[in-house]
């Protein structure tokens, strides 16, 4: 047992100095002359091959009435081209032996397949291929178009917490474009031409308008002769569009939306407080460096864990709350936003939380986070993005958020210098940054009006058509 408590006890300071190094992830970056910028993270474990294309379009490019053509776009690119027909590149990875699939959202559109390393030359051919030559007719645009919108009425539609939700975000970015809804508003999806679709294609789907972010199993000298022969032979395009951004006006006081929707079965308490994100401030203002670390941990300190005082305050002491928990998103191109939410006990009512969350948010603002709870969330925060790094997938998708919504491999693993650094008076300040009255906006949604108690409905919802689901 001796022997055995002594191996644990190395491994743990092994560890405990692996996070204190910050195991920052290792890359290589470099750029092909028609402009697609390249990065690889070696990863030799397994002989397999994460590969990805991250174009710098989303939802937030698009125009008023235009609204889903970033998502609409992803699902044509499965349509096929002249020389992989539609579905044939389905079947092509599942041959060998890999998976893909795509994702849209604000700042990006993805599409990545994970295959063993050998098989990686046939992606690059065909993820190349549909750069350039995606084929498209109406009599294949028409059909995916409803897909789509069929899609929006089974999820969306059908979901009252998303249809909520729609609304509040549209209030809450009044100028901005993510106030409106990656899907698309229905209006408009059912709107879109072939020309609309093939207007986006061109425009932003270029070499010099992505990344290929590679994990696995390769290196920079290994994969370049191979981008070469495949992606470097698409041309760049001259006129890509490029991205610009509205500023969201300041605030001068709180949004308060209460809705009522005979659909909800568990009531809906939310906050959202404006933040900068890593890459824009509020209401247009220059970001400062480590804020948005300091914003990280201070979720983590209020509401990331069954320790947090939220989780303590309303679930544990109150018995308020089934949950209590805060989160903050900051690799977004423009500003985000610090998320408070709370599912409330059975028979407690909405007005009861408002109250229980604003003394936790005074007594934090007042007595500022301690010491203890500020080398925890270091310890758990630091810990969670190296393990989370084990995952090839995962290690894809950090790298190309972070580049497309503007960053640059250069400061990747900034973030680790930034939480060695950081003190209680970092996160106190920010804290009363954002946690200020004006820049909150709270969404409250509830089935039936008793569970509201003192509070009245102010937001009526649209009304939708009724859906029905696919068994």
């Amino acid at each position: 047992m001796g022997g055995l408590k002594g191996l644990a006890m190395m491994m743990v300071a092994m560890l405990t100095t692996g996070l204190e190094k910050g195991w920052a992830m290792q890359f290589d970056e470099f750029t092909l002359d028609n402009g697609l910028r390249v990065v690889v993270v070696p990863d030799t474990r397994v002989p397999v091959v994460t590969h990805s294309v991250w174009y710098n379009v989303g939802a937030m490019d698009e125009k008023p009435g235009k609204t889903g053509l970033a998502h609409m776009t992803e699902h044509l690119m499965f349509k096929g081209t002249p020389r992989y027909p539609a579905g044939e590149m389905d079947k092509i990875v599942q041959r060998k032996g890999g998976v893909q699939n795509a994702f849209t959202s604000y700042d990006f559109t993805a599409y990545f397949q994970k295959v063993p390393v050998g098989e990686l030359p046939t992606m690059l051919d065909l993820e190349s291929d549909r750069m350039v030559n995606l084929h498209l007719t109406d009599e294949i645009f028409q059909p995916e178009r409803k897909v789509v919108a069929e899609e929006r009425k089974l999820t969306t539609d059908s979901d009252p917490s998303d249809r909520f939700f729609e609304q509040v975000l549209r209030r809450h970015y009044s100028a901005h474009t993510y106030g409106h809804p990656i899907i698309g508003w229905g209006e408009d999806i059912a709107g879109y031409t072939k020309d609309d679709a093939l207007d986006w294609y061109r425009t932003h789907y270029a070499p010099n308008n992505a990344t290929l972010v590679m994990v696995g199993d390769m290196n920079a000298a290994q994969l370049k002769p191979l981008l070469e022969t495949t992606y470097g032979r698409v041309a760049r395009v001259d006129h890509v569009v490029s991205r610009t951004q509205t500023v969201e006006p300041a605030r001068t006081k709180p949004l308060e939306f209460v809705a009522m929707d005979a659909q909800v079965k568990v009531p809906v308490w939310h906050t959202l407080y404006r933040a900068p994100s890593a890459f824009q401030g509020v209401a247009g203002a220059a970001v400062k460096d480590g804020d948005a670390t300091a914003l990280w941990v201070l979720a983590e300190i209020l509401g990331g864990s069954d320790t947090s005082r939220l989780h303590k305050a309303l679930v544990l002491d109150g018995q308020l709350a089934d949950e209590a928990t805060s989160s903050y998103d900051a690799v977004r191109a423009g500003e985000t936003t610090f998320d408070i939410s709370v599912q409330p006990k059975d028979g407690v009512t909405l007005d009861r939380i408002g109250p229980a969350v604003a003394k936790v948010l005074a007594m934090l603002l007042a007595d500022g986070v301690t010491d203890a709870e500020l080398k925890r969330a270091k310890t758990t925060l630091l810990a969670d993005e190296t393990y989370a790094r084990d995952d090839s997938f995962t290690s894809m998708y950090r790298v190309g958020m972070w580049l497309t919504a503007g960053g640059d491999m250069a400061d990747f693993n900034r973030w680790q210098d930034e939480l060695a650094a950081l003190t209680t008076a970092d996160v106190n300040r920010v804290a009363k940054l954002v946690l200020a009255e004006q820049g909150r906006t709270l969404a409250i949604l509830v089935g039936k009006k008793a569970q509201l108690g003192a509070l009245q409905v102010n937001l009526t919802l649209p009304t939708v058509a009724a859906t029905t689901t696919a068994h």
